[in-house]
């Protein structure tokens, strides 16, 4: 989504703040951010999606939808100073804050949306298979995330797991391809 190409270093050293969008205006939001704002306030502007597959007429396709829906991530050097500029962009957005403090997504929940969304920003289905009662993921971005799995939709191909966003535990609902289901018999 992002206009501008910012360096790896130049993103740590950067906070991230969320603005609270209005849902399904997620892109609309972060574009506009990335065209009325200046590089001096705003570095970056992203959505993190996912993507998954829905069945159309017995048919699956793959569709990209927002990982958090309703909420934009945005880079910045001065979070305040970005609040400011926000209130000339027409539309719903609002800085997430505690008690008038603008909050920033810690280093290690950058680190994990780095690791699960990549470069693009984007969470690719993993595929995995189920054993007994556990699913057991062989490839894609949950790979490592097994434990954090709450419910698995075999039918939709999707699997719900908690992750965690400013200290707090957030549900969101990941693409999982489950190829086959292992019995005791075959992991001996």
């Amino acid at each position: 989504m992002a206009n501008r190409e910012p360096d790896n270093s130049e993103l740590k050293e950067s906070s991230w703040v969320v603005a609270k969008v209005t849902s399904g205006k997620e892109d609309e939001i972060c574009e506009t951010c990335m065209s009325m704002l200046s590089g001096d306030v705003l570095k970056d502007a992203f959505v993190p999606k996912h993507v998954r597959l829905k069945k159309y007429k017995s048919e699956w396709r793959r569709e990209t939808r927002p990982l958090y829906s309703g909420y934009v991530f945005m880079v910045t050097d001065d979070p305040a100073a970005l609040d400011k500029a926000l209130l000339k962009v027409p539309g719903y957005h609002k800085l997430l804050k505690a008690a008038d403090i603008i909050l920033t997504v810690s280093d290690e929940e950058k680190a994990f949306i780095n690791r699960i969304a990549g470069r693009d920003n984007v969470v690719d289905i993993s595929v995995g298979y189920k054993e007994g009662d556990t699913i057991k993921i062989v490839s894609g971005p949950m790979m490592g995330l097994e434990g954090d799995i709450i419910h698995v939709d075999r039918h939709k191909r999707l699997v719900t797991i908690n992750v965690s966003l400013f200290g707090r535990s957030v549900k969101t609902t990941l693409g999982l391809e489950l190829t086959y289901k292992q019995t005791p018999e075959e992991g001996a």
